[in-house]
């Protein structure tokens, strides 16, 4: 491929914006070099992606804590890679992950939805072209001994969710601690662990 032309595509963190639109999504986690297909038909939404689309391409993707309008304090980028408008009046797009954020502060624009102030500086590792390699059978028997430990059960339905994240090429979760981390608290209710837990799960199982 042409570098030159790679260029115009290619995400760095030079050219992460400071401030970028966010999704709230509950249940639904993004990673870098993940894939996220997104079904828009709230009018800020459609609002949101419009003007995304008009300058960086880039969402925040983010949880809800709770009912109450609070955000966790970590999301990740996503960049839209393409998208349909629908005959309907909506807006169907494809979202990687870029980059992992922390959100800073955020404001209401007049438009109906949020722009966030963040900062990357820590995840710029994110960036890399290349994406880790991973032991997944190792990995798989780390996480089965803690659960095995921790006296928990994983029902079929659950593994099988484990086996098509790791087949789909690392699309869901990345070989990282903190993907782990944030894999486990989707599988497994979260007030169930703690972050002892997973702190003695990293000295005791690695």
């Amino acid at each position: 491929m042409d570098e030159n032309i790679k260029k115009l595509f290619k995400v760095d963190i030079s050219n992460i914006p400071e401030s970028i639109p966010i999704f709230p999504l509950d249940n639904v986690l993004l990673l870098p070099f993940g894939k996220l297909p997104l079904n828009i038909f709230e009018e800020r939404y459609i609002k949101m992606t419009l003007d995304s689309l008009k300058n960086h391409k880039m969402i925040g993707i983010i949880q809800p804590k709770n009912n109450n309008n609070e955000l966790f304090q970590m999301g990740c980028i996503g960049k839209i890679t393409s998208y349909i408008e629908t005959s309907d009046y909506r807006l169907v797009l494809n979202l990687e992950g870029v980059c992992r954020f922390v959100l800073k502060e955020r404001n209401l624009t007049p438009r109906g939805y949020y722009q966030a102030s963040i900062s990357c500086g820590d995840y710029a590792n994110d960036l890399m072209d290349v994406e880790p390699h991973i032991d997944r059978n190792s990995l798989i028997q780390k996480y089965s001994n803690y659960f095995k430990m921790k006296k928990l059960e994983i029902d079929k339905e659950v593994k099988y969710l484990v086996n098509f994240a790791y087949n789909s090429a690392l699309d869901i979760i990345q070989a990282n601690v903190l993907a782990f981390e944030e894999m486990v608290y989707m599988l497994v209710d979260s007030q169930t662990l703690n972050t002892n837990d997973l702190n003695n799960f990293k000295i005791n199982y690695k």
